[in-house]
């Protein structure tokens, strides 16, 4: 499993109804998945992403395939930033370059966004949908199943356009600590 973490300058925000940040909620989610999948033994990579603009494609690496749950990756997850734009098809190319390395008969690459990509040098939104959508069949190619998990409670708008019917939409963000594994679960089954 490989989970890919959207950064972008939108996680700074504190969701309506909420007291945390979407960054906060986030990481309260990716710790909670994070321990329960280390301990069940399955292999976890973690690292997000942001973009500034199309040459400047940010990966920050979390967690590592051999690294255990513990207070160093504890540290990287708490030291993240939401900054910039939301270039999801260079991110997740990069990701699956990762995960087509490891000796697995199943590789799920989850991605965990707020919004669409997106990116200050692109003035055609639909360009970069179109492109993580191509990522998205690249990925599909090397055997490596991609599934969005969106805060976005307009992506019905667009993210069925990239992931087919491999996404879930969690409309109140402030459940995510707890939706997050209960998804993990369900497409690992």
């Amino acid at each position: 499993v490989y989970l890919l973490l959207d950064l972008s300058a939108s996680l700074a925000e504190i969701p309506q109804g909420c007291t945390q940040t979407i960054l906060e909620l986030s990481q309260e989610a990716v710790s909670l998945l994070a321990w329960a999948i280390d301990s069940m033994g399955d292999p976890l990579a973690i690292a997000g992403f942001y973009s500034n603009p199309r040459h400047e494609v940010r990966y920050q690496h979390l967690k590592g395939f051999s690294e255990k749950w513990g207070e160093e990756v504890k540290a990287r997850l708490a030291a993240m930033d939401a900054g910039f734009s939301t270039r999801m098809g260079a991110a997740m190319r990069h990701a699956g370059h990762y995960l087509e390395q490891q000796k697995s008969d199943k590789k799920l690459l989850l991605i965990l966004t707020d919004g669409e990509p997106a990116d200050i040098d692109v003035n055609d939104e639909r360009l970069l949908i179109e492109d993580t959508r191509k990522a998205v069949m690249e990925l599909d190619q090397q055997r490596i199943y991609s599934y969005c998990i969106t805060l976005d409670a307009n992506a019905d708008e667009y993210v069925g356009d990239i992931f087919g019917n491999q996404y879930t939409v969690i409309d109140h963000v402030d459940r995510l600590p707890q939706r997050l594994p209960e998804l993990f679960l369900s497409l690992t089954k």
